[in-house]
């Protein structure tokens, strides 16, 4: 209990800091020196004692906070900020963070160099700044760079400040838009730098074994990677209340301590292996990145190993508060870290609450089954229910100060997913280790893992997709202090000896298996269903899958065969639409046709051709000088695909009746040619039905192309340039003549497309409501050469 006074007067002392009182960390000293003297000679009072010890660390946690906020040396970078146009020097402190758009690198700046008269030589400086760099670049950790951009301070928005969210970090200045340059290679630490391309290895391989969503899902799983798990799956996550299970947790890391001891115990003894092990965690914890909950997480696990190696019990909310404090002490702002708050609201409701509900249900079960019954059922209902009730009820309330929103559904998602979470772990991370020798011996695994990775999207996406699966309420602070008050009340309580009464943080009961046949199996008869059902079936499937703003179109035909028409400028979204379409384990495109090259449709394609072959790539010949052009020809070279341009007359015949006719251009383009101008049109047919595809198109445009015969008249017509008002004349919707029509527009564009005259012109036409994928979300269309059949996903 000790401890925990001592703790709680360390964390009073920063917080009574922070909130602008004397920040002279001399005053603080010499308090702390003075309580530590004044205990020393009441030693032999222990309330009085402890008294003065509470006051001592009270005055070490103000001084630690005062410390660490003391203003900057004259040359650190954050002088610089809001100074204008820069260019700096510096190195890669962490490995790059590649976003839907850009890339975050996190640069130690070593030279400075302003864009101004008074200062035209490069000044030393130091200090970390944020880049936000083109996504393509190849950055990797310890690369020193020469970065240009303008220098700002983090902006602050009125619910979140980054600012301070980025000066938690050490960082305190930013440059948007930066334009980087490679400078040479390997100025880093050789064993970050090993750390890092193991984890680039890995990441590599899950790319490989896994289509996506399966493989960002299990990316942010084992490696906290999560910025490849698109917009819409991490929202259905937090509707549902399962954050936690695409984040590195107490839980992740018990799995990992498991394996460890397992593994090593049989070639080294127990007490070896528990050593050994704990260097696993040090090492797993700076492998995922050590954020606030994850250091948080391998701290209350490694003292759970110290003990259990040197024979002493682990106390949970000692062992809680002394991970507080280590962290605290060595970056006191990490107390305002909200994910290292949720986490420690979450350790303490499995500590104070997890066993007294575990006996309540216990006794409540005994009434109706036997004993051994009841044990077991208690056993399966430990870490869906009981864990996830205890962990809720004290991260609640945070939840609602900071993000106003309350899953109501949150325990039955979790009842119904946490139970698979152990075995991707433990699956996931053998199929990975095998996969970085050998993809073939990896693989395997991979499909018996990609089961409980596709039913937790599955449950999640579904029930997320639920109109009330969550409610906004926003919780005032002072409430939340509150709350919290009283369950620390409750808590002190019931705790009348917390050495005798404290639980093993994390300690979860070990699933009950089925008999290793059954349960290979049933995983055959699931993966042979799988694959049975995803089977061509002799009918032409076209998406037009909701990826944003922009331009996306599968095709999959009769016989198999599967073809993309651009991709968008969301790589997140365009590789969530593949792998939801493309059938399992299928990483093959056999045909890839980019109509222009613009952002909205060739941004995403370069991330995708990392996971997927394309055997043959189609385009205009149109370059039009822009980087979106440049990055994609790089990609395809980088990949070998082969790239044939084609222009009007030129046709595709798959095989099975499918015929693809290009209508646009009707010549190849020069660079310096409008894209609207040129871009390809594309009219699919099979049997009676067919598909006029279109671009970002003028109204000239397509005049050209009635004016040279082309016959453009389709059962579906997919407006051009998102339905806007000049791109769809009244003259080519009469040529066209369809029966539905289609756009794709991303949920709340401002432009307010498609135009309201488009859909009025529409109307002395087409058969069926306007499909947008903004309403429908992703929109699928199934023929036979007969008849139609449109589905779409909202």
């Amino acid at each position: 209990m000790t401890l925990l006074y001592l703790v709680a007067a360390w964390v009073a002392g920063i917080f009574l800091i922070s909130t602008g009182n004397d920040t002279s960390s001399e005053l603080w000293i010499g308090l702390f020196a003075g309580s530590v003297l004044l205990a020393y000679l009441v030693r032999h009072s222990r309330p009085w004692r402890i008294g003065f010890l509470c006051l001592a660390l009270f005055a070490l946690g103000a001084g630690r906070y005062a410390w660490a906020t003391r203003p900057y040396p004259a040359h650190h970078i954050a002088h610089y900020a809001d100074s204008g146009y820069v260019t700096l020097t510096g190195i890669l402190d962490q490995d790059a963070d590649v976003r839907e758009n850009h890339v975050n690198l996190r640069i130690r700046v070593e030279t400075i160099e302003q864009d101004s008269k008074s200062h035209p030589e490069p000044q030393p400086t130091e200090g970390l700044i944020l880049v936000q760099a083109p996504r393509y670049g190849d950055y990797q950790y310890g690369d020193r760079v020469l970065v240009s951009g303008s220098l700002l301070t983090p902006p602050e928005f009125d619910d979140f400040s980054y600012r301070d969210y980025l000066a938690r970090r050490g960082i305190h200045a930013m440059i948007p838009n930066a334009r980087v340059t490679l400078i040479e290679h390997d100025q880093g630490k050789p064993w970050y730098a090993l750390m890092y391309d193991l984890k680039a290895r890995a990441q590599t391989t899950i790319n490989r074994l896994l289509p996506s969503p399966q493989a960002p899902l299990l990316s942010g799983i084992l490696l906290g990677t999560e910025s490849a798990i698109s917009a819409d799956v991490r929202d259905d996550f937090n509707r549902t209340g399962t954050t936690h299970v695409i984040a590195i947790s107490g839980a992740n890391m018990i799995v990992v301590i498991g394996v460890l001891i397992r593994l090593l115990t049989p070639a080294f003894g127990k007490n070896k292996a528990g050593w050994l092990a704990l260097l696993g965690v040090s090492i797993y914890t700076l492998f995922v990145g050590a954020d606030p909950a994850v250091v948080r997480a391998a701290l209350m696990g490694g003292l759970v190993l110290v003990a259990g190696q040197t024979g002493r019990r682990a106390h949970g909310l000692t062992s809680l508060a002394f991970a507080i404090f280590l962290m605290t002490a060595w970056n006191p702002l990490t107390l305002w870290d909200v994910g290292f708050q949720l986490s420690v609201a979450a350790t303490a409701g499995l500590i104070l609450f997890s066993q007294r509900f575990e006996n309540f249900f216990k006794r409540t079960l005994e009434r109706l089954f036997a004993q051994e019954t009841t044990r077991q059922i208690t056993g399966w209902l430990s870490e869906p229910i009981i864990v996830s009730l205890a962990a809720q009820i004290t991260t609640t309330p945070l939840m609602l100060v900071y993000f106003g929103r309350f899953s109501i559904i949150s325990l039955l998602v979790n009842i119904l997913i946490v139970p698979a979470q152990a075995y991707i772990m433990t699956l996931g991370w053998l199929a990975v280790f095998l996969g970085m020798i050998w993809t073939p011996l990896g693989q395997p695994l991979a499909w018996v893992v990609w089961i409980p990775l596709s039913y937790t999207l599955e449950i999640v996406r579904s029930l997320g997709g639920v109109e009330w699966a969550s409610t906004t309420f926003t919780l005032d602070p002072s409430y939340a202090w509150g709350i919290y008050g009283g369950l620390l009340a409750i808590a002190l309580w019931t705790i009348t000896h917390p050495e005798d009464r404290a639980v093993l943080l994390g300690q979860l009961r070990q699933r009950i298996t089925a008999v290793a046949v059954i349960i290979t199996g049933v995983i055959l008869i699931i993966l042979v269903s799988v694959i049975a059902m995803q089977q061509p079936d002799g009918k032409l499937h076209v998406w037009f899958p909701d990826i944003g703003h922009g331009h996306a179109v599968i095709l999959q035909t009769p016989n198999g065969a599967q073809i993309l028409i651009d991709g968008g400028p969301n790589p997140t979204q365009l590789r969530r639409a593949v792998g939801d379409i493309l059938p399992f384990g299928d990483r093959d495109l056999d045909l890839l046709i980019v109509t222009q090259p613009r952002s909205d449709t060739t941004s995403a394609i370069p991330e995708l051709l990392e996971h997927y072959d394309v055997q043959l790539a189609l385009t205009n010949g149109h370059t039009d000088g822009n980087e979106h052009a440049q990055n994609l020809a790089n990609a395809l070279a980088k990949h070998n695909i082969d790239v044939q341009t084609v222009t009007a007359g030129y046709t595709i015949a798959t095989g099975d009746g499918v015929l693809l006719e290009i209508l646009h251009p009707q010549i190849a383009p020069e660079d310096d040619d409008d894209t609207t101008e040129v871009g390809m049109v594309i009219r699919v047919s099979y049997g009676d039905t067919s598909f006029l595809l279109t671009p970002d198109l003028s109204a000239d445009a397509e005049q050209t192309m009635l004016d040279a015969g082309w016959y453009i008249g389709s059962t579906v017509l997919e407006l051009p340039s998102r339905g806007s008002e000049k791109a769809n004349p009244a003259f080519f919707i009469d040529a066209a003549q369809p029966q539905i029509a289609v756009v794709s527009v991303g949920t709340g564009n401002r432009t307010g497309l498609p135009a309201p005259e488009v859909s009025e012109r529409l109307q002395n036409t087409i058969t069926e409501p306007l499909y947008r994928t903004d309403q429908h979300g992703t929109v699928e269309m199934v023929t036979d050469g007969h008849t139609l059949w449109v589905y779409t996903e909202n």
